[in-house]
């Protein structure tokens, strides 16, 4: 098949993975990358100079939306008469306006859809509900649950995933590099809820990876813990591995579903304690694959009882790779969205979540 991959093409980016694991599965990609040039967030300096990048595009891209024009039209117009005989537009995002979406459909004659990686917190314009798409996947079921039910959208429900080959994992007996060991690690954006969390084991060794956090934040007894250092490919692997426990705690717009993290966490074969979310039981079995906890004391207390059960640990690490790498890897979501738009199947099964007024959650 025949693809035009609208997303952002940098390191670690949904699109860039897709591209790679759609190819390894025999299809052809035609990628268009509607923001400016990113390059390996290696440094401070590289960040920040992403950050301004960012910034620019975006306030320009604002401008131009509110004089109702696109900057982007007359790119996608030669992008796709320089490949005919698409098959599908596959969209990574809210990247297209009304507008431009419109003229894709027009142009390709082939399915419009979109693969949005982000919780509901990240909707801002949510453009694509204004947009002539013919199928719309989300992470959280709580999302399509929503959408479907109130602006009858076609949703569908596609979990995150991970990518055994762009998150190599160590060979098994191999040392574990000092510059990764520590009782509790994470890696992910340093926003106000993770730190407001992570000020909570200030009492124990952690390491927190990813991006520096903004000059504006008060890190407090966090700041010890923050490496301000992003990590990718085997030294994410080696990150979480090097960790006692990795603790994956969620944004709270993570709602029914769960984050990217889950996933490369277990497919890197660490153990793993994460926020419990309605439709966690259903990607992976707690206490056997994962642990799940439900506060800060259930927390607190699940890390005292394992940190000194190795063992235990272990095998629940290795149990959680082997069901990521059975059925939490791109190649199996892509086979399903592609089936999916095919009229074979409807998307991933989606949690029984029952809301009873006055009531609260129940899990069927």
């Amino acid at each position: 098949m025949k693809i035009l991959l609208v997303g952002r093409f940098y390191e670690e980016g949904l699109a860039t993975l897709i591209k790679h694991e759609l190819e390894l599965l025999g299809h052809q990609v035609i990628g268009f990358d509607p923001g400016p040039k990113l390059h390996a967030f290696g440094s401070r300096a590289a960040y920040y100079v992403h950050r301004v990048k960012s910034i620019a595009h975006g306030a320009i891209g604002t401008v131009a939306l509110a004089l109702g024009h696109s900057g982007q039209i007359g790119a996608l117009r030669r992008t796709i008469e320089a490949s005919p005989g698409l098959e599908l537009t596959l969209v990574c995002h809210d990247f297209l306006t009304p507008a431009e979406a419109a003229e894709v459909k027009r142009l390709t004659r082939a399915p419009l859809v979109l693969w949005y990686p982000d919780h509901i917190a990240a909707f801002q314009r949510h453009m694509f509900l204004n947009g002539p798409y013919d199928f719309l996947f989300f992470k959280d079921p709580y999302i399509g649950d929503i959408l479907r039910r109130n602006v009858a959208a076609p949703v569908y429900y596609l979990p995150e995933c991970f990518s055994p080959t762009a998150l190599p994992v160590p060979e098994d007996g191999e040392p574990i590099d000092k510059r990764y060991q520590a009782d509790i690690a994470t890696a992910g954006s340093m926003y106000a809820y993770r730190i407001a969390f992570f000020r909570n084991l200030a009492g124990y060794d952690v390491k927190l990876w990813g991006l520096p956090p903004p000059l504006w934040m008060n890190l407090g007894p966090v700041a010890p813990m923050v490496l301000s250092r992003f990590v990718a490919g085997q030294e994410k692997a080696k990150a979480f591995r090097g960790a006692k426990i990795v603790v994956n705690n969620t944004h709270p717009a993570e709602i029914w579903g769960t984050n990217v993290r889950t996933f490369e966490a277990c497919g890197a074969g660490a153990f793993q304690m994460v926020d419990w979310r309605p439709g966690l039981s259903q990607l992976f079995e707690p206490d056997r694959e994962l642990v799940t906890f439900g506060s800060l004391r259930d927390l607190k207390e699940k890390i005292e009882y394992y940190l000194p059960r190795p063992d235990e640990r272990r095998a629940i690490a290795a149990a959680g790779r082997v069901r990521a790498l059975r059925d939490h890897t791109y190649e199996e979501r892509l086979k399903l969205l592609l089936d999916t738009v095919a009229g074979v199947r409807t998307g991933y099964p989606e949690p029984r979540v029952a809301l009873a007024k006055g009531e609260g959650i129940a899990i069927g």
